[in-house]
């Protein structure tokens, strides 16, 4: 028995449930689509046993498609496009408290300078274990907050280690 596939959200877990629904399903197209798109935002991470095979024909040609966001009303559209933000965002790039160690506050900084939103600096902060209060919304403020968090927690650390 094969150990499986892990798939992560993305174009493969996509065409994974496109191919699904389309063999076991009436459904076709867009409507096949929006459920292959809202499964892959509603699932983070799945062990495949067996990838479907590849599709033949006039399936392989169309390219895989999104779920359309201009059909959606207004507060639906921008909850999934910060979604859409966020599962593109790896909060595990590097580690806070490794870099801090390593390349100090100013090192710590310029790494959190690469992170452009606030809403994946929150996720960086979260995945990270860093406590940045909800009251902070400008990024420069919740880097410094991280920053902060990440210095309470490594000098914690040196104290418990002595």
């Amino acid at each position: 028995m094969s150990k499986g596939k892990q798939l992560w959200p993305g174009d493969e877990m996509a065409m994974f449930f496109r191919a699904h629904i389309r063999r076991e399903t009436t459904l076709e197209g867009e409507a096949a689509d929006r459920l292959a798109a809202a499964l892959t935002k509603a699932i983070n991470r799945m062990l495949v046993r067996e990838m479907p095979p590849e599709p033949s024909g006039e399936l392989a040609a169309e390219p895989p498609v999104e779920a359309p966001k201009a059909a959606e009303a207004a507060a639906p559209a921008e909850s999934n496009e910060r979604h859409d933000r966020a599962e593109n965002f790896n909060p595990y790039r590097f580690s806070a408290m490794v870099t801090l160690a390593k390349h100090g506050r100013e090192g710590l900084m310029t790494r959190l300078q690469e992170i452009k939103s606030a809403e994946s600096l929150r996720a960086f902060a979260e995945a990270q274990h860093v406590p940045v209060a909800a009251n902070v919304k400008r990024t420069d403020d919740i880097r410094k907050a991280i920053v902060a968090g990440v210095e309470r927690r490594l000098a914690d650390r040196k104290a418990a280690a002595s």
